[in-house]
């Protein structure tokens, strides 16, 4: 596997700041949409916190890792299984909440369409740094 890096000139060239950007988009229409709506976080962009689109970020290139030895859908599935973990946690502590009339929810507030996002979010990421890897 090539080595990551990253070079403060380039740096919306980079990856990471693609995805960043693509992520906080993706995001972003969602609270316009009312699908969810954020807690309380001192620094939000478009009502996303600025943590979220990082946080996208680690987990499409913790994809994109496990891919390179297992597989694309390993990859995804590795990495969709964070959203598992994360949902209980933002349900009891209100990092973020799912408004109920928008679509039919599943696991602890969330919805079928959040995992559809998150695993095609996660491929994306996969195929993005796979074309940035071989250039």
């Amino acid at each position: 596997m090539k080595e990551i890096k990253f070079n403060f000139r380039e740096g919306f060239k980079h990856p990471g700041a693609v995805m960043g950007l693509f992520a906080l988009a993706l995001e972003a229409t969602g609270v316009a949409a009312g699908a969810y709506v954020y807690g309380d976080f001192p620094l939000k962009i478009l009502g996303v916190p600025l943590c979220i689109p990082i946080m996208w970020v680690l987990v499409m290139t913790l994809a994109y890792v496990i891919s390179t030895e297992h597989g694309p859908l390993v990859g995804v599935l590795a990495a969709y299984s964070l959203d598992l973990i994360l949902e209980p946690v933002a349900y009891f502590t209100g990092i973020w909440t799912w408004l109920k009339p928008y679509t039919m929810q599943v696991y602890w507030g969330s919805t079928v369409a959040n995992a559809l996002v998150w695993m095609g979010m996660c491929l994306i990421g996969i195929k993005f740094w796979e074309l940035k890897m071989n250039e």
